[in-house]
This record gives C-alpha cells, structure tokens and sequence, in this order.
C-alpha cells in the first residue's frame, strides 16, 4: 500500500506544478513510511506541465528497484501506484514470453507492461485492490482506475484550469487551488449514514472515483470520460448449484484468494475476532503458512463485556494453532479518538475506526500486512437487519395500529447500553415503511429527513438548509436498481455491498491502516469470490434462522464449539457507554468557558452549534434522553461532535492540523 497523488495544469509554471506535487506528497507521508519519489513532465513532450508523487510502503521488492514513479524501457509510461495485485506472477509470465524486459520484481511494474499491451482494458485483466494512475505521454492522457470493489481509494478534482488527484482529500486540498466549500449534499447524508456516501465528498468539486471505474483524462484540454470496466453479474449456473457442492466450489476458491494475498516481502497476520469471516480467513491462513500470526481487540471492564471478543478468538487461536496477541482498551480520551478526523478528511461517525487504529497501530509493530475477514456479512446475510427484512415481509398483513402501539410501548423502557437488542427492536417498528429503502434506511442508519431538518439550521451558502437537497434513501435505490441478480434478498446485499461496505467498512480500514502504514488485504472481497456469492441462493445463507449457515457448513473444521455457539457481537465499540464516561464533556466544555477541558481542546469548540448551523436544542434533547436512559442516541451524538471538529478543522481552520 501506498499514497499516490498527481496535478496537470494549463495554467501552472512546471516549477509550480513541482511546488505543488511537493506539498501533495508530504501531506501523505504517513501512507509510505519507506520513501518518497516524484517526477514532473512539461511540453512539449506533453500539452501540459504534469506532475506524479508517490509515497512508498514497500510490500513486494523492497529494494530500491520498486520506487515510484515507475516507467517502461523508453520512458513513455509512467505510473504511481497503491495497492497490490495479486495475479501478478501470472501475468508477468505471459509479458515476458511477449518480449517485455523487467527492471525489478514488483507487481507495479506489471501493470505498466500490461497496458502497452492492452491500453486502458489492462484494468480488467488485474485480480487485487488498486488505485493508480498512468501517464502515457504518447497518447497525450492519464488513465486513473480503481479496484472492482472499492478497498482502495482514489479521490480527483477539476477546475478550468487544473486537474488534481490523491489517496486522500487532504493532498488534494494542501495544493491551496480549490476552496474548501461545503458539499451540504454530501453533510445531510452524513448525518443518515454517518459516513459520506461516494461518489462525493464533503467539499463541492471533490470527487471519488467510483469502485470498478477508469477515468481517461485526456491533457490537451483536461476532459475527462469515466468508464465501468467491473460489475457484478448474474450468474445463472450458479444458482442451480446444490448446497453440497456450493460449499466445496466456497472452499476451493476463497482458499485460492488466501493463498494468493499471503504473498509479501515483509512480515504478515491475519486480524481475528474470533467471529465466522476472521476465523475463516485465519484457517486457510494457517493450512498456508505454520506461523501465521492472529492479532486481537479486547475490552477490560464487566461493562464492556457484551463488545469482548477475548474468549471466542483466544478458542479459535488454540484451535487453529495461531501465534496469538491482543490489545487490550480499557477506555478512550476524546483527543485520541477526535484526532483520527485528521485521517478521513471528512466527517466519519462510526467510531469503529478508532479500535481499528488502535488494532493497526499495535499490529504494526510486529507485521506490515494483515488479512482481515471484511465482506463476509454483506455477502453471507451476516448482519441482523437482513432476518428483519424478511420479518417485515411476513408482517406486512398486520394492521399498521398493532405496530405503532407496539412502538409507543417501548417508549417507557429503558434502553440497555450492554446490548443492541432493544434498540434494533424500536428501530425495526419505527421504520416499517412502505417505501423499502426508507424503510431500510431507518433501520440500520441514523437521522431521517425530519430529524434532519431540525438539526440543520443554517447552512452557509444555501438560503435554506433543505432546499434542492435529495433525501439520502435515494443513495440505497441507486444502488438496489443497479442489481441484475436474480434473488431480491441478494439484491439486499449487493445493495450493502455498494454502499455501507465500501464508503464506511473499507472506508476506515484504509484509513485507520494506513494511518500507521499497515497494508490491510480482504480476502472475501477477491471480485470472483463475491461473484460467486452473491450468486449462492440466499436460502443457503440464512439457513433455519442461523446466518452464514452456508460458510459454516463449508469450514466447519476451523470452528471450536465456543465459536459457532457465540452470538455476533461484530467489531464494535461501546459508544454507548463513552458517550456517557467521556464524550458528554465535549457537550459541557462547549457551555461553558470556564470548562477544564476547554484549553485543551480549544476554545472554539462547539463552533457548529453556538453559531447556529447545527441547532443545539435538538442536540441537546438527544443528549438528555441519553443521559436518562430512555433512548439510545450514543451514535447521533459522537456524529454531531465529529462534525463539529472536522468543521473546525477543515472549514473555520481555527484548530491546528497536524499533517499540513
């Protein structure tokens, strides 16, 4: 993994577009802790000064033969890459029988010699997760292109004059040639999802490149066309399968994807939680290589108890044979986890993020690449909210009085902060909708339209919050109507895979990961083990009420019973609790100017609310029936105060940033 980013400008001096990549590339810095290499390009070999940078965490070659940016025997291709391809011993094979001479045993390089032969449809030909960019000087363009589902990212910008790209915003905005203006498009769904749902960004005219996508930017007059070269397709034949066989065709080719992922130069462990996908990958892991390594969050604390892992991954670590470690968290501070803002760039309000920062910060002092089990949930009907699906299905002849009164009853019970089961359970008769992806949203997100317009008073630059602004449902449709598959409750799940998967999940493991240079692979996520699963008749998933029943059957023999008997619990911190313990001061130290914590976290805080774009009452009201117990309202509240200090940071600019 790496940082990469690049400039073409009609209107910069090659000296400035230089400048500029310099800025870029130190705004990345902690992406590659193993070097840094840039190079800039001017006509008239080119019709515009353009410049590559490239920060470097040597995974594959870690000789100084890997460096970046990268180019063909005379010179005519350039690339800067992130990312790894797995495949590549295969197709480097196939090059050098064509005559292609190799300068290094990287996988980078075979991406260059790939697309002499192929031009742009050389993306389709390459098994791993990806971003990167080629220059091709002949062709007079820059080919940008991102993996089929999304683990990596790649974010771009255009003006008249400029056309920008990077890993991450923050490089995009250290070139100081574009204005940091507020996408409140992009804040109002941030508010349902607690992430920022891709395409867009939180500032107009930042983009990211979509999973599956090139982008051909042609440099004679900075246009650019966006094609999709991936998607998921409906595969008939394997719809026919029988449960039997569907589990040895499972087996045979996500073992092919471990053994594939396992290669590298530098030490490498597997993350696990003791639940179904880490077990999995661990096992397959194991049958590879003696000495894998298996790396743990635990929480200290009879309240933490419902979020700890300890004893399912420790059964499966003896189980397997592992060589086992783990992180023990016994609670946060507010500027550790408020600092991770620093990494995304843009409001992220899950903060799972912040336990899988403290797990790679951990992991990397002993390893510098880790497998993880991400995916396995959106592909294998993991998640609670796909039996309430088909729970509202067979409720849809109740009449809609029984429900509410339902609902209305619950409003005198207390919820728990030990469990989700109450809270899941008012969300699913609050949500019950005609119009499915309201519904959907109302269940496993967060602010619906109405709530949002009371907390957004004052949007700068609109007359009025609201106006012209799409309700955030419309981002599950697209996705949802985009699906071929033949199954509506797989449809479900693609839908999630295009959404929650890819804009919050890989969203924080790329982040948080490369926050402390950690190389973070997902073996389930390998784009022929997804096509093959999201294929598997959802009736083998979620087989006599127990999720993954399929995945279960088909690695039974990684599994201690500890391990299938336990409930999920997922990789979750108790928000709950540090909305209480810790994070309610953030709320007090924003009342008050004589609050301890005011001088260390600043005088400005609270900014958003006490000048009047986030409406304190409504925020406050949360707070209170938190507080009392009568609502679990711990994630609208942690997402309230991560807007507000990336509003600080990146809009009012009065909070130093650390890495600018």
């Amino acid at each position: 993994m790496c940082g990469i980013s690049g400039i073409a400008s009609k209107r910069l001096s090659p000296g400035e577009v230089t400048n500029a990549i310099a800025r870029m590339t130190q705004a990345l810095r902690h992406r590659g802790p193993d070097g840094t290499g840039t190079r800039t390009f001017v006509p008239p070999d080119i019709s515009c000064p353009v410049s590559l940078g490239h920060n470097r965490l040597a995974i594959i070659d870690v000789s100084a033969g890997g460096r970046e940016p990268m180019c063909n025997e005379d010179e005519s291709v350039w690339l800067v890459f992130n990312g790894e391809i797995y495949n590549f011993p295969e197709l480097r094979t196939k090059l050098e029988a064509q005559g292609h001479n190799f300068r290094s045993r990287t996988d980078a390089e075979v991406i260059i010699h790939l697309y002499e032969e192929e031009g742009p449809k050389c993306v389709a030909k390459l098994n791993g997760i990806f971003a990167f960019a080629i220059l091709d000087l002949r062709q007079d363009r820059i080919l940008l292109a991102r993996d089929p589902i999304g683990v990596k990212p790649l974010y771009y910008c255009r003006t008249a004059d400029h056309f920008l790209f990077a890993s991450e915003i923050k490089a995009i905005l250290a070139c100081s040639l574009i204005g940091t203006t507020v996408n409140w498009q992009a804040i109002s769904d941030y508010f349902t999802y607690l992430y920022v749902p891709g395409p867009e960004t939180a500032f107009e005219g930042i983009l990211q490149l979509p999973p599956g996508y090139c982008l051909e930017l042609n440099l004679r007059d900075l246009s650019e066309r966006l094609e999709r070269y991936w998607s998921v397709r409906r595969r008939e034949e394997i719809e026919t399968v029988s449960y039997d066989d569907l589990k040895f065709l499972l087996r045979d080719q996500l073992a092919a994807s471990v053994k594939r992922q396992l290669v590298s130069d530098v030490p490498l462990g597997v993350f696990l939680s003791g639940g179904i996908d880490s077990t999995i990958v661990a096992g397959l892991a194991k049958q590879q290589d003696a000495q894998i390594r298996t790396f743990t969050v635990t929480f200290e604390g009879d309240e933490y108890r419902f979020y700890n892992e300890a004893e399912t991954s420790r059964a499966v670590s003896q189980h397997l044979r592992t060589d086992h470690h783990e992180l023990v968290v016994s609670r946060s501070e507010p500027e550790d986890v408020l600092d991770l803002v620093e990494f995304f760039d843009q409001p992220f309000g899950n903060p799972t993020s912040y336990l899988m920062y403290l797990l790679c910060q951990t992991a990397r002092k002993q390893i510098t690449v880790a497998l993880c089990g991400a995916g396995g949930d959106e592909l294998f009907a993991g998640y609670p909210r796909y039996s309430a699906v088909r729970l509202a299905r067979r409720l849809g002849w109740m009449p809609r009085s029984i429900l509410q009164f339902g609902s209305k009853a619950l409003e005198i019970v207390r919820d728990s902060y030990r469990t989700m089961h109450l809270k899941r359970v008012r969300k699913f008769l609050e949500g019950l909708d005609s119009d499915f992806c309201v519904q959907y949203a109302q269940w496993t997100y967060f602010l619906n339209e109405e709530k949002k317009a009371e907390l957004l008073l004052r949007c700068p630059g609109r007359s009025h919050p609201q106006d012209q602004l799409a309700a955030s449902p419309r981002i599950l449709r697209q996705a949802l109507e985009e699906s071929t598959l033949k199954d509506v409750d797989n449809q479900i799940l693609y839908m999630d895979l295009r959404t929650f998967l890819v804009d919050n999940i890989l969203e924080y493991t790329d982040k948080m990961s490369m926050a402390v240079g950690l190389e973070v692979r997902v073996p389930l996520l390998d784009p022929e083990f997804v096509d093959l699963s999201l294929n598997t008749p959802f009736a083998y998933k979620a087989r006599s009420g127990t999720p993954k029943m399929l995945l279960r059957d088909a690695f039974g023999d990684f599994f201690p019973p500890v391990a299938l008997a336990a409930p999920k619990k997922g990789f979750n911190a108790p928000l709950a609790h540090w909305i209480v313990t810790v994070f309610d001061s953030y709320f007090e130290a924003s009342q008050s100017t004589r609050h301890p914590l005011r001088k260390q976290l600043g005088d400005d805080i609270g900014i958003s609310w006490r000048e009047g774009i986030l409406d304190w009452n409504f925020i406050d009201r949360l707070r209170q029936q938190h507080r009392r117990g009568q609502r679990d309202n711990s994630y609208e509240l942690f997402a309230f105060i991560v807007f507000d200090v990336w509003w600080r940071k990146y809009v009012a600019h009065t909070s130093p940033m650390r890495f600018w």
